[in-house]
């Protein structure tokens, strides 16, 4: 937990010193109301969104209503609202070449959606998805602060899931342990991402988090380390410091979006996390 609560005292700080609101917001935990620094009064929950895109989200929002905000979207270690602050400008008003570059990540962006259903059946629902103009899909599973990938109650509808959905798909690419039902609904978040790219041999699936926290490597390294080689290959981890670091030193980056990046950085990165973090290495993509 000592990220998590590195984070959240750097936030909490930060909206101070930065958004200028000393008021803690509430956290509601098992039907008992948490006053918490970190999270903001749900009325101010927009001073989430950085300042130079600010109404230009809620614009976007308004005209597709469909995106429905996160429950604890007013809390500044909010990972949605940190998907809105990264892609956000890059991909709906700038320049995505920049952003797909600095997660190594090659192809184009024709259409981006956030919070995408791919499959209505399925219902699975993608922080960030993105379309290149062949076609190719990129779905993104983003996180910030949360120390564990969700997980799924072995009842009869999530059986009968991955009975008729995910076994038939992920068959050929991973072990038949790992599709048991006690592995699989203990990981079952990264596993349904992994099936969104498995589901089709031109799609990817990408993990973006801060190396920082580093609890989500070891939980992805356990699952993706089992996967064949050819859906491995697929599969990409980023990490939220390499990122921005790569987008402060890109040249080619407008001026406008390079200062964005140091508010992003600002909020972002806990100054003790400031210095360069190494990529966790989880993937031996023979």
């Amino acid at each position: 937990m000592g990220y998590t609560k590195d984070l959240e005292s750097h936030l909490a700080a930060y909206k101070i010193s930065r958004l200028g609101v000393k008021e803690p917001g509430v956290f509601l935990h098992k039907g008992r109301e948490v006053r918490c620094a970190h999270v903001l009064p749900r009325a101010l929950k927009w001073l989430n969104i950085l300042e130079p895109i600010r109404t230009e989200v809620r614009s976007y929002l308004k005209q597709h209503p469909d995106i429905r905000l996160h429950k604890y979207f007013h809390h500044l270690n909010s990972s949605q609202a940190f998907a809105f602050n990264l892609f956000f400008p890059f991909f709906e008003e700038g320049d995505p070449a920049a952003l797909l570059r600095a997660m190594g990540l090659q192809g184009t962006v024709n259409r981006w959606l956030p919070e995408y259903i791919p499959y209505a059946k399925e219902g699975t629902n993608v922080d960030v998805s993105w379309q290149d103009a062949k076609g190719a899909w990129t779905y993104c599973e983003v996180k910030l602060s949360e120390q564990e990938f969700g997980k799924a109650r072995d009842d009869k509808r999530h059986r009968e899931k991955l009975a008729t959905i995910y076994l038939p798909v992920l068959a050929p690419y991973c072990p038949a342990e790992l599709l048991q039902t006690t592995q699989f609904f203990a990981n079952y978040q990264v596993l349904r991402n992994v099936w969104l790219a498995a589901r089709d041999k031109t799609a990817s699936v990408v993990f973006l988090y801060p190396a920082a926290n580093a609890v989500l490597t070891n939980l992805l390294q356990d699952v993706t380390m089992q996967l064949h080689p050819t859906l491995l290959r697929r599969v990409h981890v980023v990490t939220v410091e390499d990122v921005l670091s790569a987008l402060s030193a890109d040249k080619s980056v407008p001026p406008r979006l390079s200062w964005y990046v140091d508010l992003l950085t600002e909020k972002y990165v806990p100054k003790k996390y400031a210095v360069s973090v190494p990529e966790p290495k989880i993937f031996d993509k023979r």
